[in-house]
């Protein structure tokens, strides 16, 4: 069964998801993986990861990390990952039922600080110098792409990845404004563009043809068609899209969860009709 395109006027705010808890205050939140259609994960700016009910936004468990988080995703075999671009290396997180635990670190080759489960391996993206890298389990580089083998400038910040279930990845780049897709041996098939995306950020998968994409400074969430290239606007400043940063995407409950770059207190619900 294909999943049910998502289309314009298709997604309506439901009840934020409360983050904190009383006497907490603001925090940053960098990123958000879906679990499932009951939890949610994220990381936030005082060096921890939140296992959250994604129903009211409940704590579900807490862990504590030896350094600030920044990227996370989800492994196929149930682990998560984090990126501690501080520390050059990412972390690996057990999430077992409710509750979460350390799983192991891989020293990267640099600053790391987006990434995504690609099959068996993780895709990584750094800066200073920029490159991406795809790594096995276990740390070893498969592959590597960075601006100067490419023989141009290919990307300035490729901080957000994303890869869909036939192989293909997906780099949202805020300082090209581009969207790109790269093939599994990290070569660049296709560059996207479109005058209402403005500082691409967020970037997920809903199927093998279309992916939601954060406009961090055009203030809204673009669903991209790669099979045409066009771009489709889904959530403006009117539905309370308000310097977004980051997206979850439940293909189950058909719920989006949006996180904000500001300091908050709650992440953006929007529901598929």
């Amino acid at each position: 069964m294909f999943p049910v395109p998502l289309t314009p006027g298709c997604l309506s705010r439901e009840r934020d998801l409360q983050v904190t808890s009383p006497g907490d205050g603001e925090i940053r939140i960098p990123d958000i993986a879906v679990v499932s259609s009951s939890r949610v994960l994220v990381t936030e700016c005082t060096n921890t990861v939140r296992l959250l009910d994604s129903q009211g936004g409940k704590l579900v468990s807490k862990l504590p990390l030896s350094s600030r988080p920044y990227r996370v995703c989800l492994l196929r075999d149930g682990r998560a990952v984090v990126t501690l671009p501080n520390q050059k290396r990412i972390q690996f997180i057990r999430v077992e039922g409710d509750t979460l635990s350390l799983d192991g670190t891989i020293d990267a080759n640099g600053e790391v600080y987006g990434l995504a489960g690609h099959n068996n391996h993780i895709i990584l993206s750094f800066r200073d110098p920029v490159k991406l890298e795809k790594i096995t389990m276990t740390g070893g580089v498969t592959h590597q792409l960075n601006n100067h083998t490419a023989g141009r400038e290919l990307f300035k910040w490729p901080y957000f990845i994303t890869s869909s279930h036939d192989g293909n990845i997906f780099i949202a780049d805020s300082g090209t404004h581009t969207i790109s897709q790269l093939d599994q041996n990290l070569q660049v098939v296709q560059t996207f563009t479109s005058p209402m995306l403005k500082s691409p950020a967020g970037i997920v998968t809903v199927s093998n043809t279309q992916l939601l994409v954060v406009g961090r400074n055009s203030n809204n969430i673009l669903m991209l068609d790669t099979t045409t290239g066009s771009m489709t606007s889904l959530l403006g400043q009117t539905e309370g899209i308000q310097d977004p940063l980051a997206l979850g995407w439940c293909p189950v409950s058909r719920k989006l969860y949006v996180v904000l770059g500001r300091y908050n207190t709650t992440i953006n619900v929007y529901s598929s009709k």
